[in-house]
């Protein structure tokens, strides 16, 4: 079985096998399983070694897969046995949910789901524990390509918002003409430190910080085509030494390019105003991601939590404020190098920029008291447990969002690893 690399390692299917399991009160057919420390409902009848699909909460599961293994509320939205009903809406979207006060962080369900998907099913020695994936090799596809593969699940993204992917990225061929390549980088996405808290050792600088909820942004000073007169293209096409590129301001949001040709920009554009405020601030080479939160210049909040309450993180209405959480150099050859912690932190106070909230900084193995002695190996996971649960216990605990008034639910925490290159988020 080949697996293609899922589109985003977030929302994506994990093979799990069931190990712990917490029987919830007054609960006769379901119990809990703890996932990559969530607390998952599964069957009563769920056994210790049971293999299945582990998937995270804002993932979205295929239209395809939810008729399969009827797992829409109401039959008629597509389930194959139409006597048999699930407890999903149509849109297929994993919400954390209660069950009689139980919470339920995920979705598991067997591995035998995937076989109403393909004549003969699948073999479950394909599909080793902690592989992952969205979509299937279709050994009956046609000869048409979008046909090759099965979708099992994606991220969810709400009607009308643009997710994001590579097929909303607009002026590209503007920016394939004025960009250097090697010189641009889009945003790369956070993830789950539950399923990655082993690549993190006791001697490993880590920093924590609050995550803030705005919109994505980059702000980068790269090279650029230079736009050559009649002259410099007639020296050029001789062999003549000529200066082609030189360093330019760009910004964008997550995965749109801004100021380039065939993008439309508005006054309510939050990125065009703090990209007046922050062009002249940026060095050469140098490229500052962040989050903007507030308010657009119309006053419309940026995001808003439960009740339609902002995120306004103390602006004023039709004020945003950029939170910078990482700044890279790229070289004229394309080597990116991402600046630590300490100094992303003299870059932001030698430039006037804000940068999101600290909470730790430091080495691993001094966030919390470990009274055994650390063996650092792949099979020794107790302190990496012990880590992950600590962190859990300070900072993540349903809490309210003190930079917001303690009005909306707290967005979460990053924790990133600080290496030369590379670095893990």
């Amino acid at each position: 079985m080949k697996f293609e690399e899922p589109k985003n390692p977030n929302y994506c299917a994990t093979v799990v096998t069931l190990k712990t399991f917490v029987d919830l009160p007054n609960c006769d057919r379901i119990k809990a399983s703890i996932i990559f420390s969530n607390s998952v409902i599964v069957p009563k009848d769920a056994k210790i070694g049971d293999i299945g699909l582990f998937f995270p909460v804002e993932c979205q599961l295929s239209a395809p897969f939810l008729a399969a293994n009827n797992l829409y509320r109401k039959p008629e939205w597509g389930n194959v046995d139409p006597t048999k009903s699930g407890f999903f809406e149509a849109h297929g979207r994993i919400k954390c949910v209660r069950f009689r006060t139980h919470k339920s962080e995920g979705f598991w369900i067997p591995l035998s789901s995937l076989d109403p998907l393909q004549y003969g099913g699948y073999d479950p020695k394909d599909f080793p524990e902690g592989t992952t994936f969205d979509r299937l090799e279709n050994k009956n596809c046609s000869s048409d390509p979008k046909d090759f593969y099965l979708e099992i699940c994606c991220k969810y993204v709400p009607k009308g918002t643009n997710s994001g992917g590579p097929n909303h990225v607009k002026g590209e061929s503007s920016l394939k003409e004025r960009i250097v390549e090697g010189q641009w980088r889009f945003h790369t996405d956070t993830e789950n430190l539950k399923k990655n808290i082993h690549k993190i050792h006791p001697d490993d600088y880590i920093s924590i910080s609050e995550k803030f909820h705005g919109t994505s942004a980059i702000f980068s000073k790269i090279l650029v085509k230079r736009k050559l007169n009649l002259l410099e293209r007639l020296l050029n096409k001789i062999g003549v030494k000529i200066q082609l590129n030189e360093y330019g301001f760009t910004y964008s949001s997550r995965k749109v390019i801004k100021n380039v040709a065939g993008v439309g920009q508005t006054n309510d554009d939050v990125w065009r105003v703090i990209a007046k405020t922050i062009e002249d601030i940026i060095p050469n080479s140098y490229s500052v991601f962040g989050e903007i939160v507030g308010y657009t210049p119309g006053g419309k909040a940026i995001q808003c939590g439960p009740g339609g309450k902002p995120y306004h993180y103390g602006c004023s209405q039709g004020e945003c404020q950029l939170y910078v959480y990482k700044v890279t150099s790229t070289n004229p050859d394309g080597k990116v190098i991402e600046l630590s912690w300490p100094q992303m932190k003299e870059f932001c106070t030698k430039y006037g920029l804000e940068m999101v909230k600290e909470l730790y900084y430091g080495k691993a193995d001094q966030f919390f008291s470990w009274d055994t002695d650390i063996q650092d190996d792949p099979d020794d996971i107790e302190w990496r447990k012990a880590l992950l649960q600590e962190i859990e216990s300070q900072f993540v605990h349903d809490q309210m969002c003190p930079w917001n008034g303690n009005t909306v639910p707290a967005e979460g925490i990053v924790v990133r690893l600080d290496h030369l290159e590379g670095k893990d988020e």
